[in-house]
């Protein structure tokens, strides 16, 4: 995004942002209907236009009353409601057919996320309809043969030696394989598979693939050769929140009574308070295997429960690139006769700068091996690297994607096992990556920030902005509540308010000023020498607040007292708020 584009962010209508009708009433989504209503005649009592006696708050006065009608219009509607809850404020605004209104919750709740979830394979779908793939197979083992002239040579003898290694550099192998979708209907999609190859051990073919969604969690998939009827593969996928069952067989036209191959897959997850997930793999056919799988992914470098899937947005990143990300280990045993092995692997992924690196580990009857991959890029482009070493040698490959079309380039280095020549294929492309983080990304990153709040710092500073007049207006809409609040609190020594301030947590030098100062909003929440602010949701929807810094992440910063001593919490922006706390406590009262 332009960084005009990220200025603008600020002045973007915060309706659309998660939660945001809950924050506006400030109401957990699990609020009955009765509380939704309390609340609602609270603030609109509050907030109407004709309660301001002053004129210079009847415009912001105005702008709430009428949020707070849109909240209240939506969640006490039961089907608005459970729509917003699915869609977001974007459902709303959706035709649904009548009869949908007529349906238990429970059955509406199937209907809406199905429908979103077809909605949304579709449009990834909708982007993939065009696919290529180019494999050029190279040999270049003759280059890195350590047969043929010394280095001490006579300068003759050894541009001749590597003159011949370079000749020896050929093509081993050519395929070019072109895929194109046909959508049918909102389920059933046609795809076209055309594949050419230059090896004649293997034929030239024209697939056809037919693929049907039954249900959101069941789908089928048959796929024919075209130019030669030898069988038809048949698969079936089934998914659950339990785990996922894949079913894949192949159909032959020849009447022999041997039984058709199948393969089962099973995965699911293996703790409910863990991502980690096991995978089972059974093949019944000419060449059975067998192999058990357990892979553990762990999140790393945010605050948000792992399985938590409504965290905090971060469009921004962190400051270098590697503040958040997933770290992923795997092992697992194959058996499978000669080819029986072991297998471990360990990887990062690194979201904000679209990139991940992998290390397997592979014991087989035939030695040990390894693959080292690193890959760089999104949907839209990218590379990737990956240096294996094995009985049968060293091999480099080279993955290019640009738009769905792919160029790989799998290279033969040595044709034996030679561990330093593979290490030292590893080096390099981490070298490269290195390289273009510390020269291009690094650099890219830093100014892309600072750009990014000088812009943020302009809107929320400028003294005639509108942001600035109306943080200040509905603090004083907010003070007298606020006054009355603490008056109570004190009496009786409970929940008192010092201090408070909504902002980013980056350490960031050009971030440190873009702070609000909350301090009455919150205090006017305190209710009973308690205050609870629901999670799940930005908190830049509460009455008093305003999102000075969008796509980066925030947090709520409160010192109080309670019992005549001093509490401090920092909280972030998707977390929700518990006053008082002993985990606060931090030293006598003043």
């Amino acid at each position: 995004m332009s960084q005009s584009g990220k200025a603008t962010e600020l002045q973007v209508s915060p309706f659309n942002k998660e939660g945001f009708l809950y924050s506006v009433l400030n109401l957990p989504d699990t609020a009955s209907a009765e509380e939704v209503r309390e609340r609602y005649r609270a603030l609109s009592v509050l907030f109407h236009p004709d309660k301001q006696r002053e004129e210079s708050t009847k415009d912001t006065a105005s702008k709430r009353f009428l949020e707070i009608q849109k909240a209240y219009e939506v969640l006490s509607d039961p089907f608005l409601r459970t729509v917003y809850d699915t869609y977001g404020f974007e459902g709303t605004r959706m035709k649904w057919p009548p009869e949908l209104r007529t349906k238990p919750r429970n059955e509406l709740v199937k209907i809406l996320n199905g429908s979103k979830w077809e909605h949304e394979a579709d449009r990834i779908e909708d982007c993939l309809r065009s696919q290529g793939r180019l494999v050029i197979g190279v040999n270049a083992s003759s280059f890195f043969d350590n047969q043929g002239p010394a280095i001490s040579a006579p300068v003759r003898e050894s541009f001749r030696g590597l003159n011949a290694r370079l000749r020896g550099i050929h093509i081993s192998s050519f395929t070019l394989r072109h895929s194109f979708q046909r959508v049918i209907d909102d389920k059933t999609r046609v795809i076209l598979t055309t594949r050419a190859v230059s090896n004649r051990a293997e034929a030239s073919n024209l697939l056809g693939t037919v693929k049907h969604q039954y249900s959101p969690r069941l789908n089928f998939e048959a796929t024919v050769n075209l130019l030669r009827a030898h069988s038809v593969m048949l698969r079936a996928r089934y998914h659950s929140e339990e785990g996922t069952f894949v079913l894949q067989t192949s159909i032959s036209p020849s009447f022999e009574p041997a039984l058709p191959p199948i393969t089962v897959t099973h995965s699911r997850r293996l703790f409910k308070d863990s991502m980690a997930q096991g995978v089972l793999t059974c093949h019944i056919g000419n060449h059975p295997h067998f192999s058990i799988n357990i892979v553990s992914p762990h999140k790393f470098g945010t605050e948000s429960d792992p399985l938590d899937r409504e965290e905090s947005p971060t469009k921004l990143g962190s400051w270098t690139g590697f503040g958040t990300g997933v770290r992923q280990w795997s092992c697992g045993i194959a058996l499978a006769g000669l080819g029986t092995s072991l297998r471990a692997e360990w990887g990062l992924v690194f979201p904000e700068l679209a990139a991940q690196a992998s290390l397997a580990m592979q014991l087989s009857l035939a030695g040990p091996g390894w693959v080292a991959t690193g890959s760089w890029g999104d949907e839209q482009a990218g590379v990737t690297t990956m240096i294996g070493l094995n009985a049968a040698g060293v091999e480099l490959t080279l993955n290019f994607s640009y738009l769905g079309q792919r160029l790989v380039m799998p290279i033969i280095l040595r044709e034996d096992r030679d561990t330093t020549l593979a290490c030292l294929a590893a080096t390099l492309p981490s070298a490269v990556f290195m390289l273009a983080y510390q020269f291009i990304l690094k650099p890219r990153r830093r100014k892309e920030r600072a750009e990014f709040y000088r812009h943020a710092r302009k809107e929320l500073l400028e003294e005639r902005s509108n942001i600035h007049r109306e943080i200040e207006e509905m603090t004083l809409l907010l003070r007298e509540t606020a006054r009355k609040h603490t008056h109570a609190e004190k009496n009786r020594e409970g929940l008192v308010v010092l201090e408070a301030s909504y902002g980013p947590i980056d350490p960031d030098p050009e971030a440190r000023d873009l702070v609000v100062d909350v301090t009455v909003a919150i205090q006017a929440l305190v209710h009973k020498s308690q205050l609870y602010i629901p999670g799940h949701r930005s908190k830049s929807g509460l009455q008093g607040f305003y999102d000075p810094a969008p796509s980066c992440v925030k947090s709520l910063r409160i010192r109080y007292t309670f019992g005549g001593q001093i509490h401090y919490c920092e909280v972030p922006d998707y977390k929700p708020v518990v006053l008082p706390l002993g985990d606060h406590l931090v030293g006598p009262g003043l």
